[in-house]
């Protein structure tokens, strides 16, 4: 399978975030170590890297941003994409709207979030740590 990580699976991993880090860690770790493929786009690496500024020096955020390239794809937004946030009246969340359209672009599997609430509007269906890892059980 092929999915889109949003941003706060991989804060919950890094910043050891209670009561997700485990099951972030879990997943992080069967998706990267397995035969799934994950992505995260542009614009939530930037979002990682700002949310980080002050809890880390430069050289561990580096160490994140290497260890991300690694093991995911980079998706790129595009002027495109943006237009189609701003047209569409559903999406009121600029990132949120760009993650839907980028894991649409790229036909993706599932979006894996924890704010499943904010992808109801998403052409790929949004899906938890826990039922990705249920999904995964079941293979």
């Amino acid at each position: 399978m092929e999915v889109l990580i949003d941003t706060n699976i991989i804060l919950d991993w890094f910043l050891h975030r209670e009561p997700w880090f485990e099951t972030a860690k879990t997943l992080l770790n069967k998706i990267w170590f397995g035969r799934d493929k994950s992505y995260l786009t542009v614009h939530s690496v930037c979002d990682l890297f700002y949310i980080i500024d002050k809890s880390f020096p430069i050289d561990e955020k580096k160490k994140l941003l290497q260890l991300l390239l690694s093991r995911n794809e980079i998706i790129s937004e595009s002027k495109k994409d943006i237009a189609s946030f701003i047209s569409n009246n559903d999406w009121t969340d600029l990132e949120d709207g760009l993650q839907m359209q980028c894991a649409a672009n790229y036909k993706l599997d599932y979006i894996i979030t924890r704010n499943l609430d904010d992808f109801t509007t998403s052409a790929i269906p949004a899906i938890s740590m826990e039922s990705y890892l249920d999904l995964l059980k079941n293979r």
